[in-house]
């Protein structure tokens, strides 16, 4: 599981975790007229699976609260961006501490609305992963390429013009491939694969003409 999809799971933990707190305070809101009118009529009220509900919501902002500090660290290097996301949502569960507990109804529209906020910045951020990330050429690869770039006529003091040819094309290519690692487009295995496929049929086309 790569970093984008991480960060979108988290993206719709906060989002969906606001919008449910807003369906669940109005259902309660209701339910608690109910149970105003049942009392005064003499009835029993109840709750019902309320409290284990909100057990439930609690355990998961908490597991949101731990994973948005750790993301926070994580994403520090490689996106940024979708920082800002995790900071609305840490925001978001000071709410409570912050407003007075009489504004209980507004406290919990304006968490609601920053984690719905939080979840809207690290899905729209985090689709940007990819054409930010820029993966590094491994030594590995350098390697697997020092043949060409560093010792290509080391051997041979004469070229043919057939072979010098092929060999133009062949640093066309690479550079090519090269560039659509730079901007993105491809992985670094794709590039390695790719550029290594290139590399062993000129070796092969090169063995044969000896």
């Amino acid at each position: 599981m790569n970093l984008k999809t991480v960060n979108r799971i988290f993206g719709y933990g906060h989002f969906g975790m606001g919008a449910i707190k807003i369906i669940y305070t109005i259902f309660l809101l209701s339910q608690m007229v109910t149970n105003v009118n049942i009392a005064l009529n003499g009835g029993e009220w109840s709750y019902g699976f309320a409290p284990i509900i909100v057990q439930v919501i609690s355990f998961v902002q908490t597991l949101l609260t731990l994973g948005s500090v750790i993301m926070i660290f994580v994403n520090m290097i490689q996106q940024p961006k979708v920082i800002i996301g995790y900071v609305w949502g840490l925001g978001a569960m000071l709410v409570p501490y912050i407003i007075p507990s009489w504004l209980i109804i507004g406290a919990l529209l304006v968490q609601c609305g920053m984690l719905m906020k939080a979840g809207t910045e690290i899905m729209n951020n985090s689709d940007t992963y990819k054409n930010e990330f820029r993966p590094k050429t491994s030594k590995k690869t350098i390697k697997n390429t020092e043949w060409y770039y560093g010792k290509k006529n080391e051997q041979n003091e004469y070229v043919s013009e057939k072979k010098q040819k092929r060999i133009e094309k062949l640093e066309k290519e690479l550079a090519e491939w090269k560039q659509l690692l730079d901007t993105g487009e491809i992985d670094e295995e794709t590039y390695n694969q790719e550029t290594n496929r290139l590399i062993e049929k000129e070796r092969k086309r090169s063995a044969r003409e000896m």
